[in-house]
């Protein structure tokens, strides 16, 4: 349905404020970043992240306070470029309720993804912000190495390095934008995989999850022993309705790895090797690795077989991942 003119003339006016507000705060102009905002006790920022948790900045002087600080010292975001999408903006009276996705690039070459709400107020026949919050998707650092998809598989966001961990990786590949796996039956199990990640996406879901299991969704796949005898593995886990795959070794991992190497028994040589083979390394590489001869390497894998009840590689992965 189109908008009436008035209304159309409306909604470009509250999205020329909040492109001024920000194109101020870039250009470090803090008098007219502050004229783009009401300035009384209502006044409210909000600030989310993942990695950063939540700044919430209440009334116009704490705000004006903190962002003077910010932009004197030089503090600012260095932008290169602004892409709002899935602008909604809604207007009552003076009342002006927008949301909009957000992309930001930064000079660095940074790419950041913002979820944005802004509430605007009309003063003296001018539109000012009352109220703006950004939620960040995203660990900005961490997920520079982890691929990004939807509950379908399909990619949303592959940066540079994930990528070249990908080439890397025995096991996956991107076919026609999605995550798949380099062998049929390798590929049903990442696909399983997926599905079973995708049904945590929504938050109560995600949320149930964590408080019956007492931690977040994550999911070693263990796909299978490579030709080279390794084997290839990738963990999945989910946050902010999204499946990340993690193809490199974590953190989340090592503590499965230090509850097996107590579970089983396992003595400090015999967990090196385990370490080794879970992060995809086959025997002469992981004696290589670690020092040792491979025929050492071999009897401390035959005395992991033994404490595990464990006879393949595959399935030796695959148990030591399940634990914890």
């Amino acid at each position: 349905m189109t908008q009436p003119t008035e209304q159309r003339g409306e909604n470009a006016a509250v999205m020329e404020v909040i492109a001024r507000e920000t194109e101020m705060f870039v250009q470090q102009d803090f008098d007219g970043w502050a004229a783009c905002w009401v300035q009384d006790d209502r006044t409210r920022e909000v600030c989310i992240s993942s990695s950063f948790g939540a700044t919430v900045l209440e009334g116009w002087d704490k705000l004006r306070e903190y962002m003077r600080n910010v932009i004197e010292s030089g503090a600012v975001c260095d932008l290169s470029d602004i892409d709002r999408y899935n602008v909604n903006i809604t207007v009552s009276g003076d009342i002006a309720h927008v949301v909009f996705d957000e992309t930001t690039k930064h000079v660095s070459g940074r790419v950041e993804n913002t979820f944005e709400t802004r509430v605007l107020e009309r003063t003296g026949g001018a539109w000012r912000i009352l109220y703006a919050s950004f939620i960040l998707r995203g660990h900005q650092h961490s997920d520079a190495s982890r691929l990004a998809v939807n509950a379908k598989g399909e990619i949303l966001c592959a940066p540079d390095e994930a990528r070249g961990h990908l080439v890397c990786h025995p096991g996956l590949q991107i076919s026609n934008n999605r995550l798949r796996a380099t062998k049929p039956a390798w590929d049903k199990v990442l696909q399983a995989g997926l599905e079973c990640a995708a049904e945590q996406h929504g938050y109560f879901q995600h949320y149930r999850y964590m408080t019956e299991s007492g931690r977040n969704f994550r999911l070693p796949i263990v796909l299978g022993e490579t030709d080279e005898g390794g084997v290839a593995v990738c963990v999945l886990f989910v946050r902010d309705g999204l499946t990340f795959v993690e193809t490199q070794n974590d953190g989340d991992i090592d503590a499965r790895l230090s509850v097996a190497k107590i579970v089983y028994g396992l003595s400090e040589g015999q967990m090196s090797l385990a370490h080794r083979i879970v992060c995809g390394d086959n025997l002469t590489t992981a004696s290589e690795t670690l020092g040792i001869s491979i025929n050492t390497a071999r009897t401390h894998l035959s005395r992991i077989y033994a404490k595990t009840g464990i006879n393949s590689q595959t399935a030796l992965v695959r148990t030591l991942l399940s634990v914890g």
